[in-house]
């Protein structure tokens, strides 16, 4: 019996049985029990009842370390750090790319992980993927395909005179010149004006003599 209670002592404090994310504790649980006893009163005996504390072993089950319980009693694991955007926590502080799309690593941080999508086939000229199977025209391009058709075509944007298309916003936006480029506009505006005025000829009209 010792050793028995020396085993059960041993697995409340070390040992845990981990079965997807679930764990076997052994717990100790108190409880009284009646008992009769017999004593002697007015040289009669005479029967009472005492409670008697004892102690039994009950196995639990419960969430592993890492673990955290949810609802129904299942565990999910614990990532410290939040998983990146199309993965999941699947370990703990492991994470796993979600179906579709591929892993990959930060490029300044190597040990960052980033789940890329995945088109099959790969995307038209100027456009890039951005979901699983899906292609979006690229930054300065727009779609030109027809409603029925099933292929992406993308086209660069013309924007008008004076104006130049913003990756930020991504909307043509009025060209503001710098004062430098205002200045440069400016001067080579003024040389062509000069240059014209020296390629035409000039005449001088005489003056009239005042009559007094």
């Amino acid at each position: 019996m010792l050793p028995l209670v020396l085993l059960l002592l041993l697995g409340q404090s070390q040992a845990l049985a981990i079965t997807s994310g679930h764990c076997q504790k052994n717990i100790s649980v108190k409880y009284q029990v009646p008992l009769t006893r017999t004593r002697l009163v007015n040289n009669a005996s005479e029967q009472y009842i005492v409670y008697e504390e004892r102690v039994r072993w009950d196995t639990v089950r419960m969430c592993c370390p890492g673990y955290r319980t949810i609802i129904f009693g299942f565990c999910e694991p614990i990532c410290t750090e939040a998983c990146p955007a199309h993965s999941y926590c699947v370990e703990p502080n492991k994470c796993h790319c979600m179906r579709g799309y591929e892993p990959s690593h930060h490029p300044n941080k190597q040990h960052q992980l980033i789940c890329r999508p995945i088109c099959q086939g790969g995307c038209p000229e100027h456009s890039h993927c951005i979901g699983h199977n899906e292609c979006e025209c690229r930054p300065g391009f727009k779609d030109v395909s027809s409603w029925f058709s099933m292929t992406l075509s993308c086209e660069r944007i013309q924007c008008g005179h004076d104006q130049r298309y913003d990756l930020q916003r991504r909307a043509c936006i009025k060209i503001e010149m710098s004062m430098e480029e205002l200045m440069q506009r400016v001067a080579e505006r003024l040389a062509k004006g000069l240059e014209r005025d020296e390629g035409e000829p000039t005449t001088e009209e005489p003056l009239e003599e005042s009559k007094d």
